[in-house]
């Protein structure tokens, strides 16, 4: 439910480059690492006790002393420390969504890519796409005569996200979307394609964590074609002091613990001071048409812990 995802960007070095894939030997041996690593964690999840769990710091920012990995709120060291963490968290990111989120980030990811207006035969993005679940969606979407690019910074989530794409059929349900599918690693700060490339995009729980929120938009509204959306879906910084008492308690007394089992605390601890950063919706929907989009949308979703802000282009 992070993806948490990401990006001077979070990316740094890799920005606006496409990654080589390694050959087909090595993928399967770092998905069999992978694997191994997700074992051991559902095994620890199984003995360990949230009493267990030790607390961690980010560091200061501003005077005040932050939880999460080491450097994720640091001016000039987020980049680096967050583009670590989705590496970090990627073994086990699908299996911890799927279970504190009870299922239901499918259907706020369906919502998104509805809110894109992606049809078939579009060209389609997922900025910081993670280990694929909007990019396989908009694929259902847009058809054999499409295509998706999914972006991401973090090395490990697009392997994941590749993996997923070539698994066997009945492995896992629509594991070979019927469009023809691309992923770069790159920097949502510095898209690495034209402009008015796209008829729809969408970005997952990406937004919140790169460094420059206003030029990540802008990005976004460049690559898109005149009359094009962008569903931005993210956790919602919500301006009803009951939403975010309800949202504090879900993260700090159900997420958090149960990361923890997994060693990875730190990474979801990260999460709460995060999303108290990241701008509210009626705030984010002035930011889009500062960036240059005609209009702007904040929809909350899922009574309001998360949001979707819907941007779209002048024709």
């Amino acid at each position: 439910m992070h993806k948490l995802a990401h990006h001077q960007s979070v990316l740094g070095s890799a920005a606006g480059a496409r990654a080589p894939w390694p050959a087909a030997a090595q993928r399967a041996q770092r998905r069999q690492w992978r694997d191994t690593q997700a074992w051991a964690a559902r095994t620890e999840l199984q003995s360990a006790t949230t009493s267990a769990a030790q607390p961690s710091t980010s560091g200061r920012f501003d005077g005040e002393e932050l939880p999460g990995p080491q450097g994720a709120f640091q001016p000039g060291q987020e980049a680096a420390a967050r583009q670590q963490l989705f590496n970090r968290i990627a073994p086990v990111y699908d299996e911890l969504n799927e279970r504190l989120s009870l299922g239901q980030h499918r259907v706020w990811k369906r919502m998104a890519v509805r809110w894109s207006g992606a049809a078939p035969g579009h060209a389609a993005l997922d900025v910081c796409c993670g280990s694929g679940d909007l990019a396989f969606e908009l694929a259902r979407v847009v058809g054999a005569t499409g295509h998706v690019t999914g972006l991401d910074f973090a090395a490990e989530m697009l392997e994941d996200a590749e993996s997923r794409r070539a698994a066997a059929p009945g492995v896992r349900p629509a594991s070979r979307p019927p469009a023809r599918m691309s992923w770069v690693q790159g920097d949502a700060l510095a898209l690495p394609f034209p402009d008015a490339s796209f008829d729809a995009a969408t970005m997952g729980y990406g937004l919140r964590n790169v460094a420059d929120i206003p030029r990540a938009l802008a990005e976004l509204a460049r690559v898109l074609k005149p009359g094009a959306s962008a569903a931005v879906l993210d956790f919602n910084n919500s301006e009803d002091p009951v939403v975010d008492g309800l949202q504090a308690f879900f993260l700090e007394r159900l997420v958090v613990p149960a990361a923890s089992a997994y060693g990875l605390a730190a990474e979801y601890e990260y999460l709460r001071p995060s999303i108290k950063r990241f701008p509210t919706g009626r705030e984010q929907e002035a930011m889009a048409r500062a960036a240059g989009f005609a209009s702007a949308v904040h929809y909350n979703v899922g009574f309001g812990l998360m949001g979707c802000l819907v941007a779209t282009k002048a024709r």
